[in-house]
């Protein structure tokens, strides 16, 4: 049916694109972290960035500036790790999204599947939006704050070969960081959202062969077909949920280990950041969750199909395919971490170990 089936992704992957991070629309599209460009484009902002604050970290003799500094250093670091990936790996995942979006196989055939599309996609524009809210409403409170302070204060503090506390050297660094910190965002937010929906997608499509394999009726020769063709679908998500873990692992992996949680000396700046970090790290594990339990819910589906008026061939073959689904499906994250709500709940729980046992080392 005429529908869009990646239409919420369409305008991160645009973005994307005008800020190099995604590699251009072509028939084969092809891997782009060595281009020389793309390097050039981001130099000047998160590379250059990244490189003041952990100058700024090395040369600070105070171990408390030190720390305080390394909390945005370390996550200015995952967000040029996410560049790397997405100009090394960003052509497996647009080779993804332009087979969901012109492959027959992955068509949406009857009006229950659209309906299920556009519910997902409406939900993940919503949750998205509040990311974004909670993320970029962040930034206004970082950068006007250091105006009213005496003296001069930095919104991050970075090494610079000048004395910037002094009133006329002091905007110099100001407006760097003022242009610098909402494209560092905004690229991040971005990147975050596409391997969301990668996530998503996937999750989409299991559900809508399962209703598929529900939907199997008849003792044709015709269902002999439309079973294999079921058949290789599924093998093709598998493909592709080896393609999306390709692509999110490393990023989602140096996500986890390195949360952020910054000081702003306002609770509402705090909670929004302390909302956008938790949610890095839960939505991935929401929409990995939902592609194990897509997966996992395949070998219901095809038991409540009519195999039981079947020719003797048809359960045979229902027979194996169950068997070969018992094999579980899912995404990792550095090839360590399972992506799913149990790897949100651990990283939660080993949070608030870690900060009981600072709190007793401080009594």
């Amino acid at each position: 049916m005429d529908y869009d089936r990646i239409r919420p992704v369409r305008f991160l992957t645009g973005f994307l694109g005008w800020c190099r991070l995604w590699p251009r629309d072509g028939p084969i599209p092809k891997e782009n972290w060595n281009n020389w460009r793309d390097y050039l484009l981001h130099t000047p902002f998160a590379i250059l960035f990244m490189v003041l604050l952990w100058v700024e970290a090395m040369m600070s003799k105070d171990i408390e500036h030190v720390a305080d500094v390394l909390l945005i250093g370390l996550t200015t670091t995952a967000l040029v790790v996410k560049m790397v990936n997405n100009w090394k790996y960003g052509h497996v995942a647009q080779r993804l999204l332009t087979q969901w979006s012109t492959s027959d196989q992955f068509e949406l055939r009857n009006q229950r599947e659209v309906e299920m599309w556009q519910f997902e996609h409406r939900r993940y524009t919503r949750v998205f939006i509040f990311y974004v809210m909670c993320s970029a409403g962040v930034i206004p409170l970082i950068v006007i704050k250091p105006l009213f302070d005496i003296p001069n204060q930095l919104p991050f503090w970075m090494w610079m070969p000048f004395d910037w506390q002094k009133p006329i050297s002091f905007w110099y660094p100001f407006i760097y960081e003022f242009i610098t910190i909402p494209i560092v965002c905004a690229c991040n937010i971005t990147m975050d959202g596409v391997n969301w929906y990668m996530m998503l997608h996937l999750s989409l499509c299991l559900r809508m062969l399962g209703q598929r394999l529900s939907d199997l009726r008849g003792n044709d020769e015709k269902l002999g077909e439309k079973f294999l063709e079921l058949v290789h679908v599924h093998q093709d998500l598998k493909r592709q949920a080896l393609d999306i873990e390709t692509f999110i692992s490393k990023s989602t992996f140096i996500q986890i280990l390195s949360p952020v949680m910054q000081d702003l000396n306002k609770f509402a700046a705090m909670l929004q950041y302390l909302l956008s970090m938790i949610m890095q790290i839960l939505l991935p594990s929401i929409y990995g969750n939902a592609v194990i339990n897509s997966a996992n819910s395949l070998t219901s589906c095809l038991y409540h199909s009519d195999w039981s008026d079947m020719n003797p061939r048809m359960r045979r073959l229902i027979l194996m395919f169950m068997v070969y689904l018992n094999h579980p499906l899912s995404l990792r994250a550095g090839g360590f971490f399972q992506v799913g709500l149990p790897l949100f709940t651990k990283t939660m729980n080993q949070a608030y170990s870690l900060l009981a046992l600072l709190l007793n080392m401080n009594k």
